[in-house]
């Protein structure tokens, strides 16, 4: 789990002149982590498919740019929007697909 930002923590980071850099810095690590999630997903066609299937609804598979909703809002309830789960399962199914081909390579390799 993710250490919260306190914002004694936001306040020394901005008086030791800090702020910026740390907010470029998670920003980019979030912008990889969708670019990895979207092209790992769309390599799948049936899996990208379901990208246009309710409860997501892009238009496209192409339009998901990767992102997935937050499991709190900034208040820290629950997000009950139904397409974060949709997501969580199409990029966890991607990433077990991934995997398969790597798990049949060593089993015959062993064989």
């Amino acid at each position: 789990m993710k250490e919260l930002l306190t914002f004694a923590d936001a306040r020394t980071l901005k008086e030791q002149g800090d702020l910026g850099r740390f907010i470029k810095h998670h920003m980019a690590e979030a912008q990889r982590a969708a670019a990895y999630r979207r092209s790992l997903v769309l390599r799948y066609p049936d899996l990208a498919a379901k990208l246009t299937q309710p409860p997501i609804g892009h238009t496209s598979p192409q339009m998901w740019n990767g992102y997935i909703p937050p499991a709190t809002d900034c208040r820290g309830a629950i997000n009950t929007a139904p397409c974060r789960p949709a997501l969580l399962e199409l990029v966890a199914e991607a990433e077990r697909r991934q995997q398969q081909p790597q798990q049949t390579s060593a089993l015959e390799e062993a064989a």
